[in-house]
């Protein structure tokens, strides 16, 4: 069934003209925080309690963290709200990748394991407001929450008090070397008509009413993040067919619609990471760069030593440099368990193969002469020579736009 809110005290409502009768409040859905504990997330290891040890950014791309004194404990387990953030365009692909995030929650839910809690997190690639996200529900395949990038986050603790914790939480989340997110940056610049979404679920053992994310305050408030909106879509999936619940506007002096959410991203214009669609065994590297790659500069590409845990076993390490690539791959030509993803018939010689040095394997260009559009760059280990079939490690991708 439809349903429509509206506001009482610091409740959020649904901008409609709609009678007192077709109505239900949320009051008792907001709750004060307390001071957050610090906690990091990576997709391959999980939840790990501590200050942020993760390696995303450098650079800030999008801050929605407000005056913040309240969290909403969103409604049950089968709810999706959807928040907005933009882009500008500042880069010639029209993309912007992000490669991790911090969000904050609050739980009222006993947690004496400290893993209580399960978020869902969704970027949509357009979600202009007042309906579901584009493309949110595919009516051909049968297909629902058709998002750019979903991130499932399990293990997320809950109310810890009882084990020394507390029940306000600040996750770091790790999108690096195999997670990012490219999202589309906006064609008319005004940040509000073309709006990227994320989606948020938050789940636990009492199937909602005890967690919810941290809102947004025009109290103290220096403003909001680029392009975000007073307002959230509601999409329940238990309502099959109909999932579009309404959009529900904050408009109280305490509280905004609108979740507190930092991403971040390399800084580097016009250079994205490219994971394979399909991972080998041996795609383990972590490739970087520390420049924009434009004629004139001199561009080190280096891997990455995963704040000195990362080995490097290979006798030797270059990099296969060309015009063209795909996340499709073409196949383990390289060497067994690894995927090739810079097409080999596109390959630059020279420089390819640019052998690497030092402890930890890097390559400084010489001052870059006149450039084609595009430059793909991907590095590997090699055993027995560097040559085709030899290659023991690979890294991703570095796509350069020129």
């Amino acid at each position: 069934m439809k349903r429509t809110l509206t506001a009482l005290s610091a409740s959020l409502v649904l901008m409609a003209g709609l009678s007192a009768a077709q109505t239900t409040s949320l009051q008792g859905r907001l709750h004060r925080t307390v001071a957050p504990t610090q906690g990091n997330y990576h997709l391959s290891t999980g939840f790990e309690l501590g200050s942020p040890t993760i390696r995303s950014g450098p650079e800030t791309i999008f801050d929605n963290t407000l005056a913040v004194n309240y969290y909403f404990s969103v409604l049950g387990n089968t709810e999706e709200w959807i928040d907005n953030c933009a882009f500008v365009a500042d880069e010639i692909s029209g993309m912007e990748q992000i490669n991790g995030f911090d969000f904050y929650y609050c739980s009222t839910l006993p947690d004496s394991t400290g893993n209580a809690i399960t978020t869902e997190i969704r970027f949509y690639a357009d979600n202009n407001g007042f309906m579901e996200p584009l493309g949110w529900t595919d009516p051909i395949n049968g297909t629902v929450q058709n998002s750019a990038c979903t991130y499932l986050l399990s293990g997320l603790p809950g109310d810890t008090t009882s084990i020394g914790g507390g029940p306000c939480w600040a996750i770091a989340v790790d999108l690096m070397h195999g997670f990012e997110c490219s999202l589309p940056q906006e064609s008319i610049p005004d940040g509000f008509s073309d709006l990227n979404g994320i989606g948020w679920m938050y789940k636990d053992g009492f199937i909602g009413l005890t967690t919810g994310p941290f809102l947004g305050s025009n109290i103290h408030s220096a403003g909001t993040g680029y392009g975000a909106q007073d307002w959230l879509g509601l999409m329940d999936l238990a309502d099959i067919g109909n999932e579009y619940q309404g959009s529900f506007f904050g408009q109280q002096p305490k509280v905004q619609a609108t979740f507190d959410l930092i991403l971040y991203g390399d800084g580097i214009p016009d250079t994205d990471v490219v994971n394979a669609d399909a991972p080998d065994v041996n795609d383990v590297l972590c490739l970087g760069s520390d420049m924009e790659f434009r004629s004139g500069n001199a561009v080190t590409w280096a891997l990455d030593d995963l704040g000195g845990t990362a080995v490097f076993p290979s006798s030797a390490y270059a990099m296969l440099v060309g015009t063209n690539g795909s996340s499709a791959g073409f196949g383990s030509l390289a060497g067994p368990g690894t995927t090739l993803l810079v097409d080999p018939g596109s390959l630059l010689f020279p420089p390819t193969p640019l052998v690497m040095s030092g402890a930890i394997p890097a390559v400084t260009t010489p001052s870059l002469p006149g450039l084609p559009p595009t430059i793909w760059a991907q590095a590997m280990g090699f055993n027995g020579g560097v040559g085709p079939g030899n290659a023991a490690e690979a890294s991703n991708a570095l796509r350069h736009n020129n």
